[in-house]
């Protein structure tokens, strides 16, 4: 008898399923056939996009394999976003999330499909995700640790059903690693602002003296450049206004507050008096 038309190679496996499947389908089976049918489809373009193909997609599984795992961990991260934004659009209890697994490993091909530790591998790390997030294996991670934006958290090392050692796991973060950086970097000198508005006024004497820089000055720099801190140099507030320059604003978000307060009158110098009179 002929042999059959059996290879192995080395694939990235991606494995996907819904979080709470059998509860959706108990509550509503055409509600969820219907969302299933298009998040499948969404998940397969993406896929596609990413110069990946599906393998097989039983029930609420999808099996896909990547020739590169930079490819799989972004369609994963593409496939999270976009279908978190269409759960946006339905009840909470109607929401369907995916759960994705990701692996590099050998794997045999038959027929088109792929079997072995590999993808069986990847099934397990599926099960280890949270719904709407990703879970890696170690030979996927050292594939794309420099190589991708993301911040990652090393899980340890997860016994895995049918494989005799423990596989070590990571959990990508999908919100990109410099954002998070960013916000952490903009929320301690946003922190450090405030600590110096309160000793700029500690120990001044408050007068109900209005000041003698102009409101309507105020506004203008505020508007203009206030996201340097413009305004604050005007007012004399020199400390703060170095870290408004410095966080451009704190993002915008203290920039912000300060329009309101210096359109309005409420905005104070460095002595503590009232920029309030327009000209």
């Amino acid at each position: 008898m002929p042999q059959k038309n059996v290879t192995r190679r080395l694939a990235a496996i991606l494995s996907a399923d819904v979080q709470g499947y059998s509860r959706l389908m108990r509550e509503d089976e055409m509600a969820t056939v219907r969302t299933l049918n298009t998040y499948r489809g969404l998940m397969t373009t993406l896929i596609e996009q990413h110069h990946g193909r599906v393998v097989d997609s039983p029930g609420d599984n999808i099996l896909a394999e990547f020739a590169s795992v930079v490819d799989g961990v972004q369609a994963a991260v593409a496939i999270q976003k976009e279908l978190k934004t269409q759960n946006g659009r339905l009840a909470r209890h109607r929401r369907m999330e995916f759960r994705i697994g990701m692996n590099l490993g050998d794997v045999i091909v038959e027929d088109n499909r792929i079997y072995g530790d590999g993808v069986n591998i990847a099934a397990r790390l599926e099960a280890m995700a949270d719904p709407g997030g990703i879970c890696i294996s170690r030979t996927a991670y050292d594939q794309i640790e420099d190589k991708l934006p993301f911040a990652y958290e090393y899980l340890g090392e997860k016994p895995v059903k049918n494989i005799s050692r423990p596989v070590p796991a990571y959990k990508v973060m999908i919100e990109p690693e410099l954002s998070q950086r960013v916000r952490k970097w903009t929320t301690d000198h946003l922190k450090k602002g405030w600590n110096a508005e309160a000793k700029e006024f500690a120990g001044t004497p408050r007068t109900p003296d209005v000041s003698d820089r102009k409101r309507l000055v105020a506004v203008i720099l505020c508007l203009g450049f206030g996201i340097f801190g413009a305004h604050r140099f005007y007012a004399g507030r020199t400390g703060t206004a170095k870290l408004m320059l410095f966080t451009l604003g704190g993002l915008g978000i203290w920039y912000l507050v300060d329009s309101v307060i210096v359109i309005f009158g409420e905005f104070r110098d460095r002595e503590g008096r009232k920029v309030k009179d327009w000209l």
